[in-house]
């Protein structure tokens, strides 16, 4: 039986790392609970809503700028998020229970009780319902050397997927990269064991926003020495580098650009079982820090011993990880979840069967569905799992060996990862998109979406019809200025599936001064893959203060629009930090120029030339070596440029006095220099 062979594996590795682990898991399974309450006290009601409340509750910025997509203003706040009764977790104290994770979403505490004072806890007034804490299972990552099928892309690729490529190549990534879309802009959260990022070629790149451990509560995720077993991070690390990873010639993951915040809350020593509380903590913890995309590969279900939950429970409404996977997905987040390896049964596991959650399938690199990929339906007959990815002989980076060695997985696990970063490139194709909105771009285009099964749901994955899926797509826009010819204008990046009709590209923009719009051309500047269109604009403008919405028809003769939504929904610069000036000649060289001024206070220009239309990133550090904020990462055309810092962090937020370095990155050139901030 599984358990029996997983127990077998991991107790070798308890006899030898000693009482260490024994203290960590000395708490029995059945003494753990959760204590659910009827109300919240006095938190219950809703004194105000909108941006400002969602602030004094310590909801972050970037958290409601999402729910502000799928919600109204007036709604962004709710009962789920109203803190829980600080009088009821006293009361609890007092019966000498200690609260190991609170929820504000399922309005409960996880705490251990004493089988002599359980009924006296499920008998006080303000407790609804106690049930047992359950027990998540990581879905495991096996190592597999199958001979990986060659396929045919659609076009070449512009980058080095090395042995990479067949899993990338199988649902259409190349063909996003080669348009730009790399989910730049998107937070991912991933939700696993522990992530080893650091000194790996494969992460040299990598953003993290943040991390935390929440079995040990503290910030690192990687193992700590004399607390975590040897490969306790191998499994995360695993799924990063598949979603995020970039090492060309090795490993290229499909949202290599995207930002990341890493959840550890498994456990290995427990049998490879995490307690659901802690995955219920990361989930809140990701929605409230922003993320868009959430990717987890634990499951949930029914144990050997008949403990956990069974197949009648797995019906989108009953496990407490779907219900706050669903509640994640109603702010916003699109959350991806692997279906499984039959852990438990043929069926898939929860989080997996909520009706919000993108549930994900295992095929080989032939698209033939893997042996041990969970199944649907669920338990209320809907059709899972959503849709599949390659699974089998997935290239990872290796945690274990050395820092740039790589190996070939196979699983749910390594499904997922891929399929969550897809979600990151519709994102940044469509930013304004809701998680459902996502959710259907993703299996309406999938290989079977007019006949969807319950062995690879609506099919196998194709970013690159996803992408296109709510129509085309506008990104990378950019003030400019030309000097020589007075005047401003908007530069913006537009990708068509078939095309542009010349002459078919319109800005409606109004300004502060009246609510009329006003209609104006665009020409292109630039071909390819990427075109490039710009709009010129009176010089009295006032650009920061523009609202404007684009309108463009393609080959087929379709009108799309950007934002979708508009004019209901309208682009604005007023948060935009920077703006880019085109002067008149081309340089001959790249180089990288003194900030103007410099001491500064509210604002400093810093001035770059590109000989030729590069790849620029321009990344402000702090003095410890913490990125503030990357100004521009994106193609530029050739030119003397100047970009403009409001001595703002990524988030908008104002900037301390001090020394910060700014550095140009365009192919194999860049250059770092200094400049001091005064407030």
């Amino acid at each position: 039986m599984r358990h029996s062979r997983t127990i077998v594996r991991y107790g070798i590795l308890f006899y030898l790392m000693g009482s260490l682990f024994l203290q960590a898991g000395q708490i029995q399974d059945d003494q753990k609970y959760w204590v659910f309450f009827k109300d919240k006290g006095e938190n219950g009601v809703l004194q105000k809503n909108g941006f400002e409340a969602g602030l004094t509750l310590n909801i972050s910025q970037r958290a409601l700028m999402r729910r502000a997509k799928v919600q109204n203003e007036e709604k962004l706040i709710d009962f789920f998020d109203l803190p829980v009764s600080a009088q009821y977790i006293q009361q609890l104290e007092v019966v000498g229970l200690e609260c190991r994770v609170v929820s504000r979403w399922l309005n409960g505490v996880s705490v251990v009780i004493p089988q002599e004072i359980l009924e006296e806890v499920r008998s006080l007034p303000f407790v609804s319902r106690v049930q047992s804490v359950n027990y998540l299972y990581d879905i495991p990552l096996s190592q597999a050397f199958e001979k990986i099928d060659e396929s045919f892309p659609v076009e070449p690729p512009l980058l080095d997927y090395g042995q990479s490529y067949t899993q990338n190549q199988l649902i259409h990534i190349p063909e996003v990269h080669n348009r730009g879309i790399t989910g730049k802009g998107v937070l991912v959260g991933i939700i696993d064991t522990g992530f080893d990022y650091q000194g790996r070629t494969v992460f040299s790149h990598i953003d993290v926003l943040d991390e935390y451990d929440f079995h040990w509560n503290d910030h690192l995720t990687a193992n700590e020495d004399g607390y975590d077993p040897r490969n306790q991070h191998d499994h995360g690390t695993e799924v990063l580098s598949i979603l995020g990873g970039f090492h060309e010639g090795y490993l290229i993951g499909p949202a290599y650009g995207a930002t990341f915040a890493l959840a550890k809350t498994e456990w290995l020593p427990t049998e490879t079982r995490i307690e659901e509380d802690h995955w219920v903590a990361a989930i809140e913890w990701l929605e409230n820090l922003g993320a868009d995309v959430v990717s987890s590969s634990v499951g949930y279900g029914e144990f050997d011993d008949g403990s956990g939950y069974t197949y009648a429970d797995l019906d989108g409404n009953t496990c407490v990880t779907t219900i706050a996977a669903d509640i994640a997905a109603s702010k916003g987040v699109v959350v991806v979840n692997a279906a499984g390896n039959r852990d438990f049964s043929d069926f898939i596991n929860s989080p997996a069967d909520g009706d919000s959650v993108i549930a994900v399938g295992s095929v080989s690199s032939n698209g033939i569905l893997a042996y041990n990929s969970s199944l649907g339906p669920t338990a209320d007959g809907r059709t899972k799992p959503d849709v599949v990815a390659m699974g089998v002989g997935v290239i990872a980076v290796s945690p274990s060996r050395h820092l740039q060695s790589y190996l070939s997985v196979s699983g749910t696990s390594a499904a997922c990862p891929l399929v969550a970063g897809v979600c990151a490139l519709v994102l940044q194709a469509h930013p304004e998109l809701g998680s459902m909105d996502v959710r259907d771009a993703i299996r309406e285009t999938a290989s079977q979406s007019d006949s969807q099964d319950t062995e690879k749901g609506w099919g196998l994955v194709n970013a690159y019809e996803a992408i296109f899926y709510h129509g085309m797509i506008f990104m990378n826009f950019e003030k400019v200025t030309l000097p020589v010819e007075n005047q401003i204008g908007i530069d913006v990046d537009i990708v068509s599936k078939s095309g542009i009709v010349p002459d078919s590209v319109f800005i409606f923009y109004q300004d502060e001064e009246s609510e009329d719009f006003q209609k104006k051309s665009l020409f292109k500047v630039y071909g390819g893959n990427v075109q490039t269109y710009r709009a010129l604009l009176p010089p009295s403008i006032d650009i920061d203060h523009l609202r404007f919405y684009l309108s463009a028809v393609d080959a087929e003769g379709v009108t799309h629009f950007g934002p979708r939504g508009a004019p209901g929904l309208l682009y604005s610069f007023e948060d935009t930090s920077s703006y880019v000036v085109v002067g008149s000649e081309t340089p001959e060289a790249f180089a990288l120029y003194q900030n103007y001024p410099n001491p500064f206070n509210e604002e400093t220009i810093i001035v770059f030339d590109l000989s030729q239309r590069s790849k620029v990133t321009i990344t402000i550090y702090n003095m410890v070596g913490q990125e503030v904020i990357t100004l521009t990462d994106g193609l530029l055309g050739p030119g003397k440029k100047e970009i403009r810092w409001k001595a703002r962090d990524s988030f908008g937020n104002k900037v301390a006095s001090g020394l910060y370095f700014y550095r140009m990155q365009v192919g194999e050139f860049h250059d770092v220099r200094k400049m001091i901030l005064v407030n």
